[in-house]
């Protein structure tokens, strides 16, 4: 372990939502973001962030628009924290981007680490779901908004390596340059099949047939990534880090990927 890792386990709180929303809010003013509360329960916002640059009105095949979520599951901290670094290195960038960004989108989750909200939901399996008012209050966020792509940030305690679930209509391999840019973080994942699906060397690409692996292999529930690959974005990526690493090394690679998926998509 290195001076640089030691020095940031011994001080970081992986679960300290507060903290993530003061260095959140301490960007709103240098990179011209508004922000949105989705969801208030318990004194828990939910933060959504726009920057200025952000196009609503852009359809998806012409769309320039990027969208950049974490925390969807609580008890997977890296992606929330590696987007948070990312956005600190890169603030003049962020600032240009137009983009949508959900910071920690189960913030109850991160807290208690929990994968699933105050109510047992895994809101990765309900963006289908109007009844659920946070699900509700994202839609109107979203509204008929197009994007290039949409990169959703995830961990997995099974995996061994990084890999990725990628979702395009973009011809760029962009899947396949973000996963050559955070191996030399973390090494990929050596499994051929992940949960029950192909992978090849740590990617699984698809296009075609996603409604059949809704109803088929999700049990009819719709995860983030699929929703928006559906309704809003040309391309969806879902990177996955590997929780058994330190949390140092996986948010390096968190930031790694957020990079590296925007340049290979031409962003």
């Amino acid at each position: 372990m290195t001076e640089e890792e030691w020095r940031y386990l011994a001080s970081h709180d992986a679960h300290d939502y507060a903290a993530l929303l003061d260095r959140w809010r301490v960007l709103i003013e240098p990179c011209s973001l508004s922000e949105h509360t989705l969801s208030d329960q318990q004194g828990v916002p939910v933060m959504a962030l726009r920057t200025s640059t952000f196009d609503p009105a852009a359809g998806r095949e012409e769309s320039g628009n990027v969208y950049l979520c974490a925390g969807v599951h609580g008890d997977e901290p890296a992606g929330v924290w590696g987007l948070l670094e990312w956005a600190e290195t890169h603030p003049e960038r962020l600032r240009d981007l137009p983009a949508i960004i959900l910071p920690c989108f189960n913030p109850w989750g991160l807290l208690n680490n929990r994968r699933h909200d105050e109510a047992d939901r895994d809101l990765n399996r309900a963006f289908h779901l109007t009844e659920v008012p946070l699900i509700e209050a994202w839609r109107e966020l979203v509204g008929d908004s197009g994007f290039r792509i949409a990169l959703h940030l995830h961990e997995d305690y099974d995996a061994r390596g990084v890999y990725l679930y990628e979702l395009s209509q973009i011809d760029a391999e962009i899947g396949e340059a973000s996963l050559l840019a955070c191996e030399t973080i973390i090494p990929r994942e050596p499994r051929s099949e992940v949960d029950g699906a192909p992978f090849e060397n740590g990617l699984l690409r698809r296009g075609l047939d996603i409604e059949r692996v809704v109803s088929e292999e999700l049990g009819g529930g719709y995860p983030e990534a699929i929703w928006m690959f559906l309704k809003h974005a040309k391309a969806a990526l879902t990177f996955e880090t590997p929780s058994e690493y330190s949390l140092w090394r996986r948010v390096r690679a968190q930031r790694q990927f957020i990079e590296a998926a925007l340049e290979a998509a031409g962003i």
